[in-house]
């Protein structure tokens, strides 16, 4: 308890210098993505569209969940993507019922989820400092680089549209009823004049530590402790720095430099007789992007552009296994050191006709060492190629076409002394359009196809003798169609109105499927097996009553419908069989109120429809029945006088899931319960 007090007194320093503020800001968010053409849906996020298919722009500095959020935590506040813990601790991300390894997730252009298991953990991906996330649903480029297919998160430090970033001093402390807290700082400065062009610098550091989360009312965990889940513990520190130059005519130098070290518990799965016991001691990565652009050159056929990028993505962690719940005696561990070094050329031309061409050309070597108990180290590489064009083409002055195809190519040079996997490859390619109907409505359709490789992971680990290897394992491949329309109007007495409405079909052909080996060895095997359908619709809406966003009553909410069926062809007259954790329907609806002395109110629904597991004891699927999670907030925020380093500051306080709803990620890992939140930030 006195460590509770001491946090709570820290963070009430900081919120007693608001007091001295001045009158609250309008919270209005301006648009952060131009070329998506967003439309604001709320404060935190906006709807577009790029090439075709539908778009997300997020603004981590509106969010609500914490000062210094990680990935996972902003994309829970997002719509349509689905997150939820696994087995090992980690966090998934699905989007349109896929697999967690068919988005793609960059970093500043350095894709993440390329490596040892072409995935990304967003529980431990700090976006401290970021400026924005864009998360495309579908595949709106053939030229994001390989094994991007369900569609792309990217986190942008500096600002990847070419306009310098925000100067001035940020950050902010937040704390809960169980003593986790989190507090974070950076500053950022611009510099005119440097070599003809705009230097800016931003840095910054974050820290976040807790014991656990909160244990949902009626959620089993026999060994959990002072009401905190067990083995939930956290502690991340991490920091980044950018650096970018931008000159005339385009021509732009920039780096980020990011990194996070990580201590944590892996929560084990209830609903399992002998279930994983696991921890990280220590799990640390760093990222260092590098990226220049040419600026616009004359060429005989008109003016062109030459974009480059490099990245490394780094990182070390420790797995130990324990013999019982109390985590004392480790019985196994696993070491693993990955590197990943991948680079870029984007070249650009314009066309007749107000056309552009773009070709790409990206690279990734990934590098992994394996140690497990009493053994040396075991090296894992694979090499990934993708190469692509497109063309953008006006049709109309309200209509656009775009075009592309790409050629994609995988090998494994090592494979920890088991039988190598032969090259692989694969053409895709993709179409979509837009048109405007008028300034107010836009419509917009595409279609695609493409293909994933396998891990070196899914092909060569045995996951601490839980999986047994399987080298065979071939590339999936996702055939998307996509169709919506995105409108932002004026409707009677309502001057604020705005909803994205997309209808989807996917179709993944060869996924790779877990089974579970006949006993006695009754450990898991991937084969690529089934095939998954996915038929749905995506509803975004927001309504606002009233001229000023700060002083008027809102409305948003989202919605996903979707119907997943897994079949299985190799086996006739099989009947059709559920997809792991993907749950049929998802939705939240939010209300915000204004209230006197300018704080403003919100109450939040989130409902989570019904998903299937697979039950590892019993090799059948298991039901989790239809939740609904409500939260509650209330904010304040106050201005500063202009020309300071300091433009406000904002003071919130919530209770997250207040009805302590059990709400499953899969099946025996409950979402946190009900916990009381205070959080300060300064902008």
């Amino acid at each position: 308890m006195p460590r509770v007090l001491v946090r709570i007194a820290a963070v009430a320093v900081v919120c007693a210098t608001s007091a001295f503020a001045q009158a609250p800001r309008d919270s209005t968010v301006a648009d952060s993505a131009r070329r998506l053409r967003p439309v604001e849906i709320t404060g935190s996020r906006a709807a577009g569209t790029i090439g075709g298919v539908s778009a997300v722009v997020i603004t981590p500095a509106e969010l609500r969940s914490s000062p210094a959020p990680l990935l996972e935590e902003a994309l829970r506040e997002s719509p349509f993507v689905h997150v939820r813990q696994n087995s090992r601790g980690e966090m998934e991300l699905s989007v349109r019922g896929s697999d967690s390894r068919q988005a793609a997730v960059l970093l500043d252009g350095v894709p993440l989820s390329l490596g040892w298991d072409h995935r990304t953990d967003p529980s431990i991906v700090p976006i401290t400092g970021a400026q924005e996330l864009v998360i495309v649903r579908g595949l709106g480029s053939v030229l994001t680089g390989p094994n991007a297919l369900g569609g792309t998160i990217e986190v942008s430090h500096d600002n990847a549209f070419g306009r310098p970033v925000s100067g001035g001093v940020w950050g902010g402390a937040g704390i809960d009823e169980h003593a986790a807290y989190v507090a974070s700082l950076g500053a950022g400065r611009q510099f005119a004049g440097v070599f003809q062009g705009t230097l800016s610098l931003r840095g910054g550091v974050a820290h976040r530590e807790r014991d656990g989360f909160a244990l949902a009312g009626g959620a089993s965990d026999p060994t959990a402790a002072r009401g905190l889940r067990t083995n939930s513990d956290l502690r991340v520190t991490d920091g980044f720095l950018t650096a970018r130059w931008n000159g005339a005519l385009g021509r732009a130098l920039g780096v980020t430099v990011t990194g996070f070290n990580a201590e944590r518990g892996v929560p084990p799965e209830e609903h399992l007789t002998d279930p994983r016991l696991w921890r990280y001691p220590y799990q640390a990565r760093a990222v260092v992007a590098l990226s220049g652009n040419a600026g616009a050159v004359r060429t005989p056929f008109g003016f062109g552009t030459l974009e480059l990028g490099a990245g490394y993505n780094g990182g070390r962690l420790r797995i130990e296994s324990f013999s019982d719940r109390s985590y004392l005696n480790a019985t196994a561990a696993e070491l693993g050191d990955e590197r990943t070094i991948s680079s870029r050329a984007l070249f650009t031309h314009t066309l007749p006709r107000d056309a552009r061409l773009k070709a790409a050309v990206t690279l990734a070597d990934v590098h992994y060492a394996e140690t497990l108990p009493a053994d040396t180290a075991v090296e894992y590489a694979q090499r990934l190629w993708s190469t692509g064009a497109e063309v953008e083409l006006p049709l109309a002055p309200a209509t656009a076409l775009s075009a592309g195809v790409v050629y994609d190519r995988s090998v494994t040079p090592l494979t920890g002394g088991r039988a190598p996997q032969p090259p692989l490859d694969n053409i895709g390619f993709r179409a979509g359009m837009t048109h405007d109907i008028s300034a107010e409505w836009r419509l917009h359709a595409s279609g695609s196809r493409r293909s994933r490789f396998p891990s070196l992971r899914e092909l060569y680990s045995g996951a601490l003798d839980r999986f047994l290897p399987n080298p065979d394992l071939a590339p999936e491949t996702l055939l998307g169609l996509e169709a919506g329309f995105t409108v932002d109007r004026r409707i009677g007495p309502i001057p604020d109105a705005r909803l994205q409405l997309n209808l989807f079909h996917h179709d993944l052909r060869d996924a790779v499927a877990r089974t579970t080996l006949p006993a006695p060895d009754d450990r898991f095997f991937r084969v690529n097996r089934d095939r998954v359908r996915t038929n749905g619709a995506e509803i975004l809406a927001g309504v606002a009553f009233g001229e000023q966003r700060a002083r008027s009553i809102t409305i948003t909410g989202d919605a996903l419908i979707q119907h997943v069926v897994v079949t299985d062809p190799t086996a006739a007259g099989r009947p059709a069989r559920h997809v792991e954790n993907s749950p049929d329907r998802r939705g939240m609806v939010e209300v915000g109120v204004p209230f006197p002395v300018g704080i403003r109110a919100f109450v939040n629904a989130r409902y989570t429809g019904r998903q299937y597991c697979l039950n590892a004891d019993t090799g059948g699927e298991m039901r989790l029945a239809a939740r609904t999670e409500s939260s509650l907030a209330a904010e304040r925020r106050f201005a500063i006088a202009r020309g300071g380093a300091i433009r406000g500051i904002r003071v919130l306080a919530a209770l997250d899931n207040a009805m302590n709803a059990v709400i499953f990620d899969q099946c025996g890992l409950p979402q946190p319960g009900r916990t009381l939140r205070l959080m300060v930030t300064i902008q």
